[in-house]
Parts: structure tokens; C-alpha cells; sequence
């Protein structure tokens, strides 16, 4: 609310008021007498719907003695029309001009003056119009307090943040405020604001997630990780970014994203459907010099077609049907797979097994029978202790 409008208003009531009272005598078995402050108190609480039944009750009696000032209840519904739940975006502009128009109705009103004598001393009443601008101070003051409080609680959401862990054994599902599905595995940490900024949608993922993103070309989704970020406007996707894994990958299914690496921006990276980015993972952190050489040596990312498969039947995907599918992959990566879906501790009692390769498909069985299939493939014994897995070539034994 600027100066000019305030000076305005005050000014309305400055014509109105001038060094009027208003004092009445209400019964004459009990001498209320109700100076201007209550009766403007009791005619907003009124409009504000804040009165108790007996501030109603005893505004009720006043307005019954002295019917004149029933038109006053004109101009209470004119501003409860006029101002209703009014729209956080409202103009200043727009209100100055909603204060003119309820001005002119008030204005334009039967002025005439109501004066009255009760035999218990009733002494001068003001203009009827006197309390008409007394509402309007409340009213107009009520819209501003209603739009700055609406303000408050959009920008206190905006900041408040919701954090999810998924423990081992678990998968998660849930809506983000833009209706955006999003299925989290196990091991994943996601965060996300109760409200996205006017501009952008952004969450963060370590772990892995599968998402289905509500178009919005107005409002890119961001999805940061460790390494990069992915943005899209609407599409399905999966990411997944586990701090402990060698690689970082981003599969995209339908639609259209950008990624860009977080220690090479300058490099844009756009997928189209049915392609894998694999990213290197950092997981040493801090590097020696000669390791950096040897990482800027070597691809950092690269971009791959998937198989012309069933969709069911991708592996990248699979984990939201519950399902895991292994094409040729190191037993050291299918292990953190299975340490992550049954919420175990797979220990290497000899670092070579980590190197076995290992294809299949699993699905419903329980840990033990998903042990088992892979024995078929690959010579290797297992021993079970509480959540912790021990495993060794066959023929070895396991401490």
C-alpha cells in the first residue's frame, strides 16, 4: 500500500469524521453507552466475521433502536461483494480504484443527518456517514492485511523443504506440487520445496528415481545430482546417481532433456528417447595430480542407444516393476543392486569374485533363491548371518 493511497484514505475519513462523537443511550433500564471506538469495533468484527454472538447481540440492539442506521448494511454488503478473498496479485492501482468506486456509493447515499431525542439524555449522533467510512477504514484495511498475510505464507512455503530417505528393502512413490510423479529406489535421498520457485521446478537426487515430469514450457524440471544436472519440461526419465557407484546415469524414455555436467557447464548434453548418458563418478573426491591426468585421459561421459527390448525388459527401468535385469555386469555392481532390494551387507571374501560377469533376470524370489540362480551361472557359495552375506569362490572356504 503506497503513500498516495494512504494519504487518500485518510483523507476520506479526515471529511467524514472531523471531531464527531457518537454516544447513545441504548436502554433506559441500562445506561450502555457505546462510544465510537466499539461501535467501529463491533461493525468490522461484523465484516470480518470475527463478532462473537454477544459483540452481534449487543450491535443487534443498537441497530434495532435506532433503525436509520440500518442502511449501513448497504454498504457492508457493497465491500463484502467488492472485497471478498481478494486475489494476492491485486494491483495497487486496482485497489485504489475499488476505494474510489465504494467512496462514490457512500457519497452518492441518503446524507441527510439522523438525529434523535430518548428521555434518559440521548445525546448527538453523527452522520450515518460517519460510520460508513468507519467500515471502510476496516475493510480496506482487511484486504491489505489479507493480501500481505497470503503473501507471508507463499513465501515461508517456498522455503520449506521436504526431505525423504528410502531405506533398503523399500521403493517410494510420490506427487510433487506440480503433479509431477516421482518413484524413488532403495539407498535414495530426494529433497524437494513445498512450493517451486515462479520460474523453475528444482529437486535434488542422490540415489536413484524414475520420473514422470508434468509439461510445463513455461517452468523447466531440474533435477540435480552430484555430478550433473538434468533439465526437462516434461518427460519420463530416470536417474540414477548412488554416491558409492562407479557411474552416474540418466536414461531417458519419452520426450526430450539437457544435461549438463556440473564440472564442465560450458558442456550441453541433449538425450533423445531410448539413450543412456553415462556420466564418470568422482568417488574418491580430492584427486592427486597425476589421478587427474589420468581422469582427463580417459571419456568422462558417454551416450548410448538401449536395446530394442521390451519395456519391461530394460534393465535401467526395471527396479520400478521390481524386477532386476543384468546384462553382463561385474558381480561387484549386481551385489549393491541386492544390497539395496533386500536390505543386506554383501561381503567378498575374495576381491577377484567382485570381477565374475553376470547376465539374468530377477524378480519375486527371496534373497537365497536369487543367490541360487546366479550359482548357476557362476561357480561361487554364499553363508548367511543376519543381514550380512558372505561370499566365496567355490572350493574356498569362508571365515
Amino acid at each position: 500500500m503506497n503513500n498516495v493511497t494512504i494519504l487518500n484514505i485518510f483523507n476520506f475519513f479526515q471529511i467524514l469524521l472531523g471531531k464527531s462523537s457518537l454516544t447513545c443511550v441504548l436502554t433506559a433500564e441500562h445506561q450502555i453507552i457505546m462510544g465510537k471506538s466499539r461501535f467501529i469495533e463491533l461493525m468490522a468484527k461484523r465484516i470480518g466475521k470475527t463478532a462473537t454472538e454477544k459483540e452481534l447481540a449487543e450491535l443487534e440492539v443498537f441497530l434495532d433502536r435506532f433503525p436509520e442506521y440500518r442502511k449501513m448494511q448497504k454498504v457492508t454488503d457493497a465491500l463484502k461483494s467488492d472485497l471478498k478473498q481478494p486475489d494476492p496479485a491485486t494491483k495497487q492501482k486496482d485497489l485504489s480504484d475499488r476505494i474510489e468506486e465504494l467512496w462514490y456509493k457512500i457519497k452518492n447515499s441518503d446524507e441527510s443527518p439522523v438525529t434523535f431525542t430518548e428521555k434518559n439524555n440521548v445525546r448527538s449522533i453523527i452522520y450515518w456517514r460517519w460510520a460508513a467510512a468507519a467500515i471502510l477504514i476496516f475493510a480496506v484495511g482487511g484486504v491489505f492485511f489479507y493480501t500481505s498475510r497470503r503473501q507471508q505464507v507463499n513465501q515461508q512455503a517456498s522455503v520449506i523443504v521436504h526431505h525423504i530417505y528410502v531405506p533398503y528393502g523399500k521403493i517410494k512413490e510420490i506427487v510433487l506440487p506440480d503433479g509431477t510423479k516421482v518413484k524413488l529406489n532403495a539407498g535414495s535421498s530426494f529433497s524437494y520445496p513445498e512450493v517451486f520457485s515462479k520460474a523453475t521446478r528444482e529437486v535434488n537426487l542422490e540415489g536413484e528415481g524414475f520420473f514422470e515430469v508434468t509439461k510445463n514450457t513455461k517452468k523447466p524440471f531440474l533435477v540435480h545430482t552430484s555430478a550433473l544436472t538434468v533439465k526437462v519440461l516434461g518427460t519420463v526419465f530416470n536417474v540414477k546417481a548412488y554416491r558409492n557407484d562407479k557411474n552416474i546415469e540418466t536414461t531417458l524414455l519419452t520426450g526430450r532433456v539437457q544435461v549438463e555436467l556440473k564440472d564442465k557447464p560450458e558442456k550441453n548434453i541433449i538425450l533423445l528417447p531410448n539413450e543412456k548418458l553415462i556420466v564418470d563418478n568422482n568417488l574418491s573426491g580430492a584427486m592427486s595430480t597425476s589421478a587427474t591426468n589420468a581422469r582427463e585421459a580417459k571419456i568422462e561421459y558417454q551416450v548410448t542407444a538401449l536395446p530394442q527390448v521390451k519395456a519391461e525388459d530394460i534393465k535401467e527401468t526395471a527396479w520400478v516393476n521390481n524386477r532386476l535385469v543384468f546384462t553382463n555386469e561385474s558381480f561387484e555392481e549386481v551385489a549393491k543392486q541386492l544390497e539395496r532390494k533386500y536390505n543386506v551387507q554383501m561381503i567378498f571374501e575374495e576381491p577377484s569374485l567382485k570381477n565374475e560377469q553376470i547376465s539374468g533376470v530377477l524378480e519375486n524370489e527371496s534373497l537365497e533363491q536369487a543367490l541360487q540362480i546366479i550359482q548357476l551361472t557362476t561357480p561361487f557359495k554364499f553363508k548367511v548371518d543376519g543381514r550380512a552375506i558372505y561370499l566365496a569362490h567355490t572350493g574356498n572356504a569362508i571365515n
